[in-house]
């Protein structure tokens, strides 16, 4: 909560103050009735590497693979990266222990949401700017198992909740990148789309192959490719992206210690146990997304472009352009583009 989540709400209902005042009540009352400080007790202030942690080790190894701090953009927006192609919604539905049902994994979905959403909104603090969230979806694997969609279990969930719970966080993306994309995934960002607002929808970006210079185009104004897996047309291993290869449910230890659990890592009144920060380091290595390219990959690496995601690129142009901004807002204050009056 806070002023930054209250200019977020403005900014989706395009500045009509009586709308987002009518959904920002729903929402704290969403938070009173699920008792959300509750649940993010001690897990909120955790720092990204004890949070990735802590995740790992309370959730299921059939989750969905996604890197929840992939990397952060030079603008300071916050990259989610995700691979679909390898999930197995059957294993997930029914493997799992009786003490953790997908109520437990819901209670994971809003801890993460308020978690994410914390990191962008102090950026957005700390550089005076709005900031954003980007999810970048690598399709180069979909198919390979049952899609989603065809499981009663986890279409049923996704209906229930998914598009309530996303409603409370809106204006949080910039950008959906899929890449890597089949035809098949028209049928799946049909139903996501489904979830998600007008405004929201518009910043889907469904691409082809990673390796075309389109898709390479706008990759390398998120970062250079030192941060980007192979299948990104990156040169980081796939073993030192977390949770992304090998994958969870491939350690043979770990899905039988999953299995043997006889108490939830985290229900509506939090984690049990609360996570404990690790201790601050001396000189913390610096995030992925600012690892300092070698001279090899400065010389084969071009300046990084500017892509424009909200607007379309004129057909005169022979350039794509990309730039994750927003334009500047039409108030005075650096965070609220809407028409009501603010004070900064």
């Amino acid at each position: 909560v806070g002023d930054i989540r209250v200019c977020r709400y403005l900014r989706f209902f395009s500045g009509d103050v009586a709308k987002a005042s009518a959904a920002y009540t729903k929402f704290l009352q969403y938070r009173v009735e699920e008792k959300i400080d509750v649940l993010r007790e001690g897990i909120i202030d955790l720092n990204l590497k004890d949070f990735t942690k802590w995740l790992e080790s309370v959730m299921s190894p059939y989750t969905p693979m996604f890197v929840p701090g992939f990397t952060e953009t030079e603008d300071g927006h916050f990259v989610i990266f995700t691979s679909p192609g390898s999930f197995k919604p059957n294993e997930f539905v029914s493997k799992r222990p009786a003490c953790h049902t997908l109520d437990n994994d819901l209670q994971l979905i809003r801890v993460s949401l308020e978690y994410f959403m914390k990191q962008v909104d102090d950026n957005c603090y700390k550089r005076k700017k709005m900031c954003y969230a980007i999810k970048l979806i690598d399709c180069r694997e979909l198919g390979n198992e049952t899609l989603p969609v065809f499981v009663p279990e986890i279409r049923k969930f996704a209906q229930d909740n998914l598009g309530k719970v996303m409603s409370f966080y809106c204006e949080q993306d910039i950008l959906l990148l899929v890449v890597n994309a089949p035809f098949m995934v028209r049928a799946i960002t049909a139903f996501a789309t489904t979830f998600m607002a007008k405004r929201q929808s518009n910043r889907i970006k469904v691409m082809g192959t990673a390796t075309g210079s389109d898709v390479q185009n706008v990759l390398r104004a998120l970062g250079p490719r030192s941060i980007f897996p192979e299948s990104l047309g990156g040169s980081r291993r796939a073993e030192d992206v977390p949770f992304y290869k090998p994958l969870l449910y491939q350690d043979e230890k770990r899905v039988k210690a999953w299995m043997a659990r006889s108490t939830a890592g985290i229900t509506k009144d939090g984690a049990t146990p609360k996570p404990s920060p690790s201790a601050p380091e001396e000189n913390p290595p610096e995030p992925a997304g600012y690892a300092e390219p070698t001279r090899e990959e400065e010389e084969e690496d071009e300046p990084l472009p500017v892509v424009n995601v909200e607007e379309e690129v004129p057909e005169k142009e022979t350039e794509l352009k990309v730039d994750i901004q927003e334009g500047p807002p039409p108030s005075s204050g650096w965070f609220c583009s809407c028409s009501a009056p603010c004070a900064v």
